[in-house]
């Protein structure tokens, strides 16, 4: 076969496309979606009573940033990243997400030797993980339909940033309207919660995000 023809053969089933959106735009979109719906499913479902006394807790605020920043920002940035072949972002980069799981992990174990109140409320938390769900629905579905369009190289990490990226921002609205402090809660049951959702993120990543399920697209 000359080469003529195997060009026509390749080219016959070809259909246009649209160009995506360059890598920064798209996640500057999708946080502001993302964004909207946890501040809006928040304010529906009621902040906490003592909110005002908890935006004075430095403990509190160091969690709050850890989540908003190295987690829910870096993450989502290495997932649309990732989504983009030769767009890659360094190792280091990738890295800032797990460092903000570590470093919120140790400030929960450094106020464990703190008993409050609703201490015998810690083994309870599943209220946590339905808000942390629905928080997070609407913004995990948007963001793993956009790396979809794209053309992920590695399905796993991205599907593992997307959700990690989405389930953080959602925990942080949980924490605003869950009022128990003890530590042992807030590892199982907000740390945790978010690790597993990322572990389940790498599963989706490789089911939804191969590149036999995508569509060829031309990137800028």
């Amino acid at each position: 076969m000359s080469s003529d023809k195997i060009i026509q053969y390749l080219a016959r089933d070809l259909q246009p496309v649209r160009r995506l959106r360059g890598v920064e735009q798209r996640t500057l979109l999708w946080g502001g979606f993302a964004l909207s719906c946890v501040s809006i499913g928040t304010y529906v479902l009621g902040a906490r009573p003592d909110l005002s006394q908890k935006i004075r807790d430095p403990a509190y605020l160091c969690e709050s940033a850890l989540l908003l920043v190295l987690i829910f920002v870096f993450s989502a940035r290495s997932a649309f990243h990732l989504s983009v072949p030769g767009a890659e972002r360094s190792k280091g980069a990738r890295m800032l997400p797990l460092l903000g799981l570590l470093l919120w992990a140790c400030l929960i174990t450094a106020h464990s030797g703190h008993s409050p109140s609703g201490a015998a409320d810690s083994i309870n938390g599943w209220a946590c993980i339905w808000r942390m769900t629905g928080l997070a629905l609407a913004p995990a579905l948007a963001v793993l339909l956009m790396v979809r369009r794209a053309a992920p190289s590695s399905p796993g990490w991205t599907g593992w940033f997307a959700l990690l990226s989405a389930c953080s921002l959602a925990m942080l609205g949980t924490q605003i309207l869950c009022a128990n402090d003890d530590p042992r809660h807030l590892l199982i049951w907000h740390f945790g919660a978010v690790l597993v959702a990322g572990l389940v993120g790498i599963y989706l990543g490789r089911w939804l995000l191969t590149r036999a399920h995508v569509r060829r697209v031309i990137i800028r």
